[in-house]
């Protein structure tokens, strides 16, 4: 008799348990669902306040992006390596006086 009502309490004892704790783990994650929510919302809130502090702070600047030519020929005509490992800096360097 000791051993089957053991059996009978380990029976009922388990699946007891198991739901007691899966319930405490799905309300832990319905409160951390509902949480990301709510933080996501404020981010988005953060973000556009950011937005508009920016546009008073430095006004409506569009930038246009720089011709990399451009960029690339100033940068060589001002510069230049030569075979001895020296630097030569704008175009009346190289000459010798």
């Amino acid at each position: 008799m000791k051993e089957s009502s053991a059996n009978t309490l380990k029976l009922w004892l388990f699946p007891s348990l198991v739901s007691i704790i899966g319930l405490l783990i799905w309300n832990d994650v319905t409160e951390i669902k509902s949480d990301i929510k709510a933080l996501m919302a404020q981010s988005n809130i953060d973000k556009t306040r950011i937005d508009n502090l920016e546009r008073q702070v430095y006004g409506q600047i569009t930038s246009v992006p720089n011709d990399p030519k451009k960029d690339n020929a100033v940068w060589f005509s001002k510069f230049a390596l030569v075979p001895t490992n020296e630097v030569r800096v704008g175009r009346d360097s190289g000459k010798k006086s």
